[in-house]
């Protein structure tokens, strides 16, 4: 925020009805900027058995045993109410972006038994553009980690209209104004194309819902931006990602001169590839937080919901892997901490851990010269950097799918462990096939053909399993593996 923000409300009572001689509805009423918000806080009162001054109802001998015991209850439900609207200002405090969202958390605070229903002010005009947009995030966007991406991009258009000075409201807001938008996402990181994107498509898609919307018609037309097109081929917007071979794996897992830190982001970077998960449910596993199921045949899986998606990963815990669990489990991580729950430090700890694994890696001889393709603007442009230079905790990920297919199992399968809804993500993005991975899987559906004498393959003299014919081995010194001699893929992976 660039202004000073100070939590310098306070909270009142007021009746809705003061003169009918019926029970009627108390609010509670607290302002903040200048404007004035009301709850209902889920009680009634009589006016007459209401003491405005001291903000409480009336107990006296002269009522009924019936009126007083109602009034308690009045009087127990504001105290209550006092309580928790200090904790919230406690809160709010501490949760900056959450001041946004001022009249929710307190709506929720004073009587979380409301049911949710719009709460934009009849004058759209005193709320901010920004505000508006968050609110349509919170209401439309289902999933939580979906909603937090969103209001990400909310806020980074603030930033933009306070940059260049454009006035924080719907009136302002025009095709002319969203292209520029691009523009300045563009001239300040030209090479994230597709963070770009979505953050301008982001933004157009909250507009719309405020198009929608009967309580604000925002009426802002956004069928006529020209979005900056990525012009790179599925295959080129996957150069950069390089998963590893079994032998450049193998070769990070058996370096052992490393210090102590370079030591945990390998068995940390070892599990994910390992186990396929990204890095936010990397906590999950290390702190046993999973359900375990025995199948018939005595495999025993695992399986928790990922903090992503909100989809179910269901996966096995292979021997290298039980044996990294165990030794933390008895130790703990010292030098890094990704098993908090703040989001902000688990990002800024992913980012030394990046750099860390990155270090692991040349170590570990991983310094093959690797081309790759960027956008740089509307010009697409090739790079070249040494591998561990490219590495980073996604490239586990991409490792985990792109081996488990070249060895043979189903992306159907694979999606098990994922937990991708569907095998997309795999083609379009994680999955890395090369020409050898494509002739090889060719060649063994020809095989199959039967009766043919046009279509016909001859057995070759001298075959050799194409899926293990990329250089596997990387020559570095003490290379001893950690958890048993002359260790192989294989073992890796033996059950």
């Amino acid at each position: 925020m660039s202004e000073q923000v100070f939590l310098d409300f306070s909270l009142n009572f007021n009746l809705r009805q003061t003169k009918k001689n019926m029970p009627t509805i108390i609010y509670a009423l607290f302002t903040f900027r200048g404007r004035q918000y009301k709850v209902n806080i889920g009680a009634k009162v009589y006016p007459t058995q209401w003491n405005k001054r001291k903000q409480i109802a009336t107990i006296s001998n002269g009522q009924t045993r019936l009126d007083n015991r109602n009034n308690e209850i009045v009087n127990k439900r504001i105290r209550s109410i006092f309580a928790v609207f200090e904790e919230k200002k406690s809160y709010l405090c501490e949760n900056l972006e959450r001041i946004d969202f001022l009249f929710e958390e307190m709506r929720q605070a004073i009587n979380p038994n409301l049911k949710t229903r719009y709460t934009i002010m009849k004058d759209n005009n005193q709320l901010s553009a920004t505000l508006i947009l968050s609110q349509m995030a919170e209401r439309n966007i289902p999933s939580e980690n979906s909603r937090k991406i969103y209001l990400g991009y909310v806020t980074a258009f603030k930033e933009y209209l306070e940059a260049k000075g454009i006035s924080n409201r719907l009136s302002a807001i025009n095709t002319d104004v969203l292209e520029d938008y691009q523009q300045f996402l563009l001239d300040r990181n030209p090479t994230k194309i597709k963070t770009l994107l979505n953050k301008v498509k982001g933004i157009v898609t909250l507009i719309n819902h405020a198009n929608k919307d009967k309580a604000i018609k925002a009426n802002i037309n956004t069928n006529g931006i020209t979005y900056l097109e990525d012009k790179r081929s599925k295959e080129q917007k996957k150069s950069k990602q390089v998963p590893l071979t079994e032998g450049q794996l193998l070769a990070i897992y058996n370096c052992t001169d490393l210090n102590a830190k370079e030591s945990e982001a390998k068995d940390l970077f070892i599990c994910q590839c390992l186990l396929g998960q990204r890095i936010s449910d990397l906590p999950k596993i290390f702190k046993g937080e999973y359900t375990i199921t025995k199948l018939e045949d005595g495999n025993e899986v695992i399986s928790f919901i990922v903090q992503k998606t909100i989809e179910q990963a269901t996966l096995h815990l292979f021997p290298v892997v039980k044996e990294i669990l165990e030794r933390y489990k008895q130790t703990g991580f010292k030098h890094i901490d990704l098993l908090t729950e703040d989001e902000r430090i688990v990002k800024k700890n992913e980012a030394k851990l990046n750099r860390t694994i990155k270090q692991v890696c040349e170590k570990a001889g991983l310094d093959s010269d690797i081309n790759y393709v960027e956008q740089i603007g509307g010009n697409i442009t090739k790079k070249r950097k040494k591998l561990f230079e490219l590495i980073h905790t996604q490239t586990a990920r991409h490792t985990f799918i792109t081996l488990m297919c070249r060895l043979g199992i189903p992306k159907e399968d694979v999606i098990i462990a994922t937990a991708h809804t569907d095998t997309t993500m795999i083609d379009d993005v994680y999955l890395h096939e090369t020409v050898n991975d494509k002739g090889t899987r060719l060649i063994n559906s020809l095989k199959k053909i039967k009766g043919s004498t046009l279509f016909k393959i001859e057995e070759a003299n001298n075959m050799v399993d194409t899926t293990m014919n990329e250089e596997e081995t990387v020559k570095k010194p003490n290379s001893t593996a950690s958890v048993t001699d002359n260790i192989t893929f294989d073992t890796l992976l033996d059950t």
